[in-house]
């Protein structure tokens, strides 16, 4: 696993979730943890991007960790992982995540969870493929897609697990726009710097009073 970086320019935070196929593990939601920490300490106006740097946004869980764990430790593992989507929902920053390439699964989850999304142009899909891995949906996996997409584009995404490109991931509001690659986070931060002035604990509020049932599932300061 590559560990996961923060860097900042002016009022824009980027974290880069890594150069490999960026599953979220155990260890990478631990450091995911520590890097949103330094966001939400951070004073003044601010912004968060995240992206990766290879041919992947997240590649989702951990399938082999999984493989070794019972059904009850599984369940206690993918909500340990959704604590990141969740946290960044709520989150007291504007966010924006610049999706440099694949986003399955958990990884789709985390390119919803944003206030606004870029993808990639030319390559990369976001996807929910769990409809064809015989896995359902927990209802706090359902909670998050269902705050985060139209009613339309929840169904076919999750009863058919659609490989959403550029241009169909933004005619499904699942995405703002596309961007060439080498403008991906600039404009990305172009979105999420615009509203860095409100960043703080009103924001943080109002997140929590937009999105109840996902607060009252996170475990995690805003």
């Amino acid at each position: 696993m590559t560990t996961p970086t923060l860097s900042r320019n002016d009022d824009v935070f980027v974290l880069d979730f890594g150069d490999d196929e960026n599953v979220t593990s155990e260890a990478w939601v631990a450091s995911i943890h520590e890097l949103l920490d330094q966001v939400a300490a951070a004073e003044g106006p601010r912004a968060l991007v995240t992206t990766g740097s290879a041919k992947h946004y997240s590649n989702g869980l951990d399938v082999p960790y999984m493989a070794t764990l019972s059904p009850g430790d599984v369940a206690d593992y993918v909500e340990r992982v959704l604590e990141i989507p969740r946290r960044i929902m709520l989150l007291g920053v504007p966010t924006a995540a610049a999706v440099n390439g694949h986003a399955f699964g958990m990884g789709a989850f985390l390119v919803i969870a944003h206030d606004h999304a870029v993808m990639r142009a030319d390559r990369g899909f976001v996807c929910f493929p769990e409809v064809h891995l015989g896995m359902p949906f927990t209802e706090s996996l359902l909670d998050v897609a269902s705050a985060a997409l139209a009613p339309r584009t929840l169904r076919q995404a999750l009863s058919t697990g659609h490989r959403y490109g550029g241009a169909d991931a933004v005619a499904a509001g699942i995405v703002d726009s596309t961007a060439p690659l080498d403008e991906l986070t600039s404009t990305a931060s172009a979105l999420a710097s615009s509203l860095a002035s409100t960043a703080g604990p009103n924001l943080a509020l109002i997140k929590r009073q937009l999105l109840p049932t996902i607060a009252a599932r996170s475990t995690t300061p805003a």
